[in-house]
């Protein structure tokens, strides 16, 4: 089952924010125990993220724009958006599966 806890439900939970019953059904019902009263939920969370066997996956991040600025169609035009151009992605041949087709 894949399933996500984002930073804000964590968060959520730390805080005793509303809508952090949720979060926390959420993480119970994958297989945490459920909290103590008057339990730290910080301390909660960390040991209901290692009882669920969670880990932190890389985001690369949210969408970005880019909008060109300037009073005029002229300015705008004028200003260059982006990264510069990348050079192609090095490739190197697979020298094993090379040498055994030359064997062949």
């Amino acid at each position: 089952m894949n399933s996500r806890v984002s930073d804000r439900a964590a968060q959520k939970i730390r805080c005793q924010e509303q809508g952090h019953e949720y979060a926390t059904a959420q993480l119970v019902a994958l297989g945490a125990p459920r909290p103590r009263p008057g339990g730290d939920p910080a301390r909660w969370l960390a040991e209901a993220l290692t009882a669920v066997g969670a880990r932190n996956i890389r985001h690369r991040g949210v969408h970005r724009f880019l909008y060109r600025l300037g009073r005029t169609r002229r300015e705008r035009e004028e200003i260059e958006l982006g990264l510069p151009e990348l050079r192609p992605y090095p490739k190197r041949p697979d020298l094993e599966r090379a040498s055994r087709t030359a064997q062949s």
